[in-house]
């Protein structure tokens, strides 16, 4: 996995968090600093004692981002033991910053390329959620709530439509602007979702899958991760209908309509194509970037899936 995160390194977090961090877990023999995903905080694998092995997260508690922390460590804490995940040990504020500590499930990120041997365990372990997860063991915000103020971006982009938008875009931004919310009543449910499939978020690890990073969490239908996992497999080289074909049956078996596919496919389009022409947030220089590239793979799934010329 590239590096994306600009990320402290162990000699320069402050010492009263690693003193603290060593006062919970033992002696600290070795820290090996983690670079996958876009939050400037702390990421390791840590070799302590006896052989034993951690991943600490964590960020100051005066960041922006500091509630998402919060809510990871209350759905961690919830997570059945049967869910694909890694087991919290515990999480708490030490010197002035939220840390949670996981059991190190080392492996490696999944591979999602055509072809690849991961994929059937990835699809087969995200449509295994809602029958561990259903139903949601935590409260967390319901999705049609909460991903309406966030998943979208066409009616917005729609007003002054960017020089850099792609052609086909900008042709059917009226149409795609009526049709980025009606997935909206398709979305409630009782199951908790992950809320941020890809690929640095899942680990393989001895024929397993874990699906890490439990950050964004909502209470909704269950086909929503699994549609989110389309515009990461065609940008990983899919086409377009190789990507659907692939995940069709979980998709149906979740309840997911053609209709709410559809009109979910354009949002979250909209919401890259949004998001990608924001300011770089501090400390996170690579996320604008990557978002650009994850609207295009979106946009070839609404061109796909919608037919329209």
């Amino acid at each position: 996995m590239t590096t994306t995160a600009v990320r402290p390194s162990w000699d320069q977090l402050p010492g009263p968090l690693r003193d603290g961090l060593a006062t919970r877990l033992g002696p600290i023999q070795y820290a090996q600093i983690q670079g996958g995903g876009f939050t400037p905080g702390l990421a390791a694998r840590l070799r302590l004692t006896g052989g034993r092995r951690a991943f600490v997260k964590g960020i100051t508690t005066d960041h922006v981002l500091t509630g998402r922390y919060r809510a990871e460590a209350d759905v961690a804490a919830a997570l059945p033991t049967a869910a694909p995940a890694p087991a919290l040990w515990w999480a708490e504020e030490i010197a002035g910053w939220v840390v949670l500590v996981f059991s190190d499930a080392g492996g490696r990120h999944a591979d999602l390329a055509p072809g690849a041997a991961d994929l059937s365990r990835v699809v087969d372990m995200i449509a295994g959620l809602k029958a561990v997860l259903t139903p949601c063991p935590v409260p967390v915000p319901a999705a049609p709530a909460e991903l309406a103020d966030l998943v979208h971006g066409w009616a917005e982009l729609a007003h002054t439509p960017p020089a850099d938008l792609a052609p086909w875009a900008r042709g059917h931004l009226d149409h795609l602007a009526k049709a980025e919310t009606a997935w909206l009543d398709a979305a409630g449910g009782d199951t908790l979702l992950h809320g941020d499939i890809n690929p640095s978020n899942m680990l393989v690890t001895s024929g397993q899958v874990l699906l890490v990073d439990w950050a964004q969490p909502v209470r909704g239908a269950a086909w929503i991760d699994i549609a989110d996992l389309i515009p990461h497999l065609i940008l990983a080289g899919h086409t377009p209908q190789a990507a659907q074909t692939l995940v069709a049956d979980a998709l149906n078996t979740a309840g997911g309509t053609e209709e709410a596919i559809t009109s979910y496919a354009v949002a979250f389009a909209g919401y890259w194509a949004r998001t990608s022409r924001l300011p770089d947030p501090p400390g996170v220089p690579h996320l604008r970037r990557y978002q650009a590239r994850a609207a295009d793979a979106a946009l070839c799934w609404v061109r796909h899936r919608t037919g329209w010329n």
